[in-house]
């Protein structure tokens, strides 16, 4: 699959997105927890009115991200109803086009990456943004989207997506794009946040021993300089280097494997 080309022409690629249920906190404050169990060990706390991002439940805990980034377990009862979807519509596909009027044969004047969110239409089937139009088809209303907690096989769809976008040293595109830039946009479109860089990422999440599909191994020397989404125990897809493209790979190609997280229930 070339995204790229794909891109080029006209074709834009259909990106699975997810919208997890975002909840406000009801309590002054709540107890994020490393297990469903209000002995476990506390990771964090949310405060009044912060919002969560739900990533799984089980019994009367959701597992969930708040705002400063950290992950744990909270209890449901300390969380208000789930915040609106809106009223705005998604980009969902890879280099969505803005042209300078609302007509397919107009001139290009700028592209948007799956996630962008923007207002609703403006003329029949053109949304007016990003200074053009761009077409209401290469759009979803953001109450379309599946409001649930993203599952390993929601992540590499993702994934899958942008197998052969090239490396670019800071891309977060289809145009280009860079190990963790790659990484933290599959995250992202999954309605988890994740740090910039590849260092930051490995310090996010859980530690496991052995990957599953959607876990990050993380990759280097004395200190981490390299990541892949895993899709199986011993595979991953990765954006492997300079002159290269968003490609599988598999371990022991050389590379050490100094850590693996994992960011969901």
């Amino acid at each position: 699959m070339n995204t790229v080309n794909s891109v080029a022409l006209g074709d834009p690629i259909r990106v699975p997105i997810v919208r997890p249920e975002r909840s406000p906190v009801a309590r002054g404050t709540i107890d994020l927890r490393a297990e469903p169990d209000a002995a476990s060990e506390l990771v964090d706390q949310a405060l009044f009115g912060e919002e969560l991002t739900i990533l799984g439940r089980q019994g009367g805990w959701v597992y969930a991200q708040g705002e400063d980034g950290y992950f744990g377990w909270a209890p449901a009862t300390g969380l208000g109803p789930p915040a609106p979807a809106g009223t705005g519509r998604m980009v969902v596909v890879h280099g969505a086009v803005v042209r300078a009027a609302p007509d397919p044969a107009a001139s290009a004047v700028d592209t948007l990456a799956p996630g962008t969110i923007v207002e609703g239409p403006a003329e029949p089937g053109w949304l007016r943004c990003a200074g053009g139009w761009l077409a209401e088809s290469d759009t979803l209303p953001l109450d379309a989207l599946p409001a649930r907690p993203p599952v390993a096989a929601d992540l590499l769809a993702t994934a899958a997506t942008f197998l052969g976008v090239p490396y670019l040293w800071g891309g977060l595109t289809a145009r280009g794009i860079d190990c963790s830039g790659l990484i933290q946009q599959v995250y992202r479109l999954n309605g988890v946040a994740l740090p910039r860089d590849a260092d930051q990422q490995a310090l996010s999440g859980r530690a496991v021993t052995i990957p599953r599909d959607g876990d990050l191994v993380f990759f280097g020397e004395a200190a981490v300089t390299h990541t892949a989404i895993a899709t199986g125990p011993e595979t991953f897809f990765h954006a492997p280097k300079k002159g290269g493209f968003v490609e599988p790979g598999a371990l022991g190609d050389g590379r050490r494997v100094l850590a693996i997280r994992r960011f969901l229930p």
